[in-house]
């Protein structure tokens, strides 16, 4: 569990990188800050496509050999990231490193909830995201620093040794146990009739979009808005990494009891950090202190939509969790995107903070849509699962 850990660790750091060093990229490359977040736009929308078409190209390949070729593509994408001239080659080494992210991850969610026991598939799920965690923790403001004192080239280069490590530890140390990526693609894209399944999915992307429109600016809204000195921002980084590694803790025990009420409340919890947040976003420790919460907030939340995930489509759940991965990327996207035009618009970076209230807020409004029907559902099935049962004990006593 240690090397998947570290795998997702280096998948987890690709992806939030940029985010800690936008400035940086933005004056070596000549272009500006909004324009350099759109790397995290592109990253998320080449997860959302090329997630389900890896997923259903590869479902017939063993888990061992999938993840070792998924992080090698992940080396490469890291190693033209580093060695790119231009802000275009830039950007398609983004997508390159991106287009193996959600098979990756989602292939980890699976391995973990077949092997959790009954009603621990929340916390077994909250157990793959560490590695997220971890390079929220860790890669981020490491990479943050290193781009300080070295360059952003660096930081690439470092993620691209580290996953070419992860991917010879898989080999050396993960068995072989003959099992697939998952069953057919056409047994799997059943699971899609099911409005829990679909409605959740919708509801990642809006909750995503939420918690990336003010993720993505996170660094200038300390910096510019708060008047937090950069030199601090890497130490605020890891206190945002230490806050996501208790949100999880927190949210996979909440959604062991019920993911349906754990992203119900969840949803509306981070709805109301980031309102509160604008309040608070002039002030420098007002500021550091709500992007703690607003850490524990969201990764508390990603648990909860992983599970009822992985509850609603159990018998084909590779594809659909690759879905929700690509909903977590299109609600990435359209929230580093949506915050860069509220940027541009004049409204200032202060107000990335509300947008990404009234994302959360709608994804919240989804979510309770879905788990009002699911309990409707269950209500109405049960008195004609009862009618059998019935019918069996009056004949019983009629004999």
């Amino acid at each position: 569990m240690a090397v998947l850990i570290l795998a997702i660790f280096c998948v987890g750091t690709a992806e939030l990188a940029p985010s800690g060093m936008l400035g940086d990229l933005a004056e070596d490359l000549s272009v500006t800050i909004p324009t350099a977040g759109l790397l995290v736009t592109v990253y998320a929308l080449t997860v959302v496509v090329g997630g389900p078409l890896v997923t259903a190209a590869s479902t017939r390949i063993r888990r061992k050999y999938l993840l070792v070729a998924l992080l090698l593509v992940s080396v490469a994408g890291n190693v033209l990231s580093s060695l790119a001239p231009t802000f275009a080659l830039l950007v398609a080494g983004r997508m390159l490193t991106a287009v193996i992210h959600g098979t990756f991850l989602a292939v980890c969610v699976v391995t973990a909830g077949g092997m959790a026991a009954e009603g621990k598939e929340g916390s077994a799920v909250a157990a793959t995201q560490l590695g997220v965690n971890l390079a929220t923790v860790l890669g981020v403001p490491l990479g943050t620093l290193v781009a300080q004192q070295l360059h952003w080239r660096a930081t690439f280069a470092g993620v691209a040794v580290l996953a070419l490590a992860a991917a010879a530890l898989i080999l050396l140390v993960i068995p072989d146990d003959g099992r697939t990526a998952g069953s057919s693609a056409a047994h799997e894209l059943r699971v899609f009739k099911e409005w829990q399944v679909v409605g959740t999915v919708l509801a990642t992307v809006l909750c995503s979009a939420g918690m990336f429109t003010l993720i993505t600016y996170m660094v200038p809204l300390l910096t510019d808005v708060g008047g937090f000195p950069a030199a601090w921002v890497p130490a605020v980084l890891i206190a945002y990494g230490i806050g996501s590694i208790a949100g999880n803790a927190l949210g996979g025990r909440y959604a062991d009891r019920s993911a349906d009420r754990a992203v119900l409340r969840l949803s509306w919890t981070l709805a109301a950090v980031c309102v509160l947040y604008w309040a608070a976003a002039p002030y420098a420790v007002g500021g550091a202190v709500f992007l703690l919460l607003f850490s524990m907030a969201t990764f508390a939340l990603i648990p909860g939509l992983q599970a009822k995930v992985l509850s609603a489509a159990a018998d084909a759940p590779t594809l659909s969790l690759t879905a929700n991965m690509s909903a977590f990327g299109l609600g990435a996207a359209l929230g580093s995107w949506a915050g860069g035009r509220l940027i541009d618009e004049g409204f200032g970076t202060r107000a990335v903070t509300l947008g990404a209230a009234a994302f959360t807020a709608l994804g919240a409004l989804l979510i309770a849509q879905t788990v009002y029907a699911g309990r409707r559902r269950a209500a109405a099935a049960a008195p004609a699962a009862a009618e059998p049962a019935a019918a069996a004990t009056a004949a019983a006593q009629a004999s």
